[in-house]
């Protein structure tokens, strides 16, 4: 047989090896499933979102007759309902703020107002700046919002881009011919509503978004910092990202050292100086430490530079501890059960067909990341992230993306995580204590199922 020939043999081998392989058949139905489950998740998770009326206030404090936004948010909201027109802004209640002539008193309403914010009973308040209607006005004079959200979609389309155009209208009201007989020469609400169906994009522009006012160190009140509201919806997103990462970097190698002790016969080596239920606690606190070094390096940098930049905010002060307690749990939860694969495994063929729900089971919160963020408060993300194995990122997600969060919620879903936790360890230290030396084909699911009810 020549050279060309072997070769051509090895290769139909492996080739039908990796074909019959039930990895590659269930590769072929998962990784479609996967795709379609990623970009179909999200809006349905979106249609999905919390629909309860929220409130907001304006505070306009244009001179004379004001840009009457209330009255022609509530026109807006109007037609579309006459129409049967879906829109953010039915969910959204708006009332009017208290303005006063004095900036000091006026910061004084606003800190009121960010405390009702801080406190859940509203949404968030806009300040339309006393000289927005002159044509030199600078950005910062125009539209104001104050939220405590990291990013609400709904709340910038419905109202925030509305706003600035409804500013912008009333702004070039005064050039228009057909307005000059008028005594005052600005648009009514229903005919800026009628305008505003044509689109307010692009408005955006002319909104400035600020932390709320808060009291300083020595008591007074100051205005929140300006901030890019398109940087700050990356806060939760970072961290929930970085979490992801530092479980598949530190949990995944595990279930490759288990395979290449067993392959190398280290195990029996092991096994003669520890029990299983040891290895397996070592091994998992020496991945979980690694991975909390390697958390604590990243988000050291990633606090100087947001605190350099401006992008914290009114970021929870806590929020770097409950990064870190997540992060732990998750290494713990996710790493013994890839330890536990790579255990009941003898090579890595056959740990690709066990790995897949695990990988999964990490995965699938990220498709859900979006809708958490945008509505950290609503009852589909609540839910979602009490239901363990999403707890650590889509938890995370919540607490740095709203305002406040009750305190019993992370407190409850770092419970469920931890018996989480408890019962992926026994479960681990069973099927490890049984295939660490294990040689062959891989188990089946029955007999792992038979490991977990022997008596030690």
């Amino acid at each position: 047989m020549t050279m060309l020939s072997r070769i051509m043999v090895i290769a139909r081998r492996e080739f039908l090896a990796a074909v019959a392989n039930k990895a590659f058949l269930i590769s072929l139905l998962v990784m479609p499933l996967i795709m379609v489950l990623g970009a179909w998740l999200p809006g349905a998770a979106g249609n999905l979102k919390s629909q309860r009326e929220r409130t907001v206030a304006i505070i306009d404090r244009t001179p004379g007759a004001s840009t009457r936004a209330r009255e022609t948010l509530e026109a807006v909201q109007l037609n579309y309902r006459e129409e049967g027109v879906s829109d953010p802004l039915d969910l959204i209640r708006v009332e009017d703020g208290a303005t006063a002539a004095d900036d000091q008193a006026q910061l004084a309403i606003k800190y009121e107002l960010a405390e009702k914010v801080r406190l859940g009973d509203l949404a968030a308040f806009f300040e339309i700046g006393r000289d927005a209607l002159d044509e030199k006005a600078n950005d910062s004079d125009i539209v104001t919002y104050y939220s405590g959200a990291a990013f609400d979609k709904d709340m910038m389309t419905a109202v925030a881009a509305r706003l600035a155009a409804i500013v912008q209208l009333q702004k070039s009201g005064p050039a228009n011919p057909l307005l000059w007989t008028r005594a005052n020469r600005r648009y009514t609400p229903v005919e800026l509503a009628r305008m505003l169906r044509a689109g307010s994009k692009g408005q955006t522009r002319w909104l400035v978004q600020r932390d709320l006012p808060q009291r300083d160190a020595a008591g007074a009140i100051v205005d929140g910092n300006r901030v890019e509201s398109s940087l700050r919806a990356l806060v939760p997103i970072f961290a929930v990202l970085l979490l992801f990462l530092v479980v598949m970097v530190g949990a995944m190698p595990q279930l490759h050292g288990v395979l290449e002790e067993k392959t190398n016969r280290i195990g029996e080596v092991l096994l003669g100086s520890a029990s299983p239920f040891e290895i397996l606690t070592g091994k998992l606190l020496g991945m979980s430490l690694t991975g909390l070094l390697l958390s604590s390096i990243y988000l050291g940098g990633a606090l100087f530079m947001g605190a350099r930049y401006g992008l914290l905010g009114d970021m929870r002060a806590d929020l770097p501890l409950w990064f870190l307690l997540f992060q732990v749990l998750a290494l713990l939860m996710f790493g013994s059960m890839f330890i536990a694969v790579g255990s009941a495994c003898s090579d890595m063929k056959q740990a690709q067909t066990m790995v897949t729900p695990v990988t999964l089971a990490a995965s699938v919160p990220m498709m859900f990341m979006l809708p958490v963020v945008e509505d950290p408060t609503g009852a589909v993300a609540r839910t979602l992230s009490l239901i363990p194995p999403a707890t650590p990122m889509l938890m995370l997600a919540r607490l740095a993306a709203a305002p406040r969060l009750p305190w019993w919620e992370p407190v409850l879903g770092t419970i469920l995580v931890l018996i989480s936790v408890a019962v992926a360890l026994w479960v681990a230290a069973r099927i490890f204590r049984n295939g660490y030396l294990r040689q062959g084909q891989a188990p089946s699911f029955r007999t792992m199922l038979s490991w977990l009810r022997q008596d030690d």
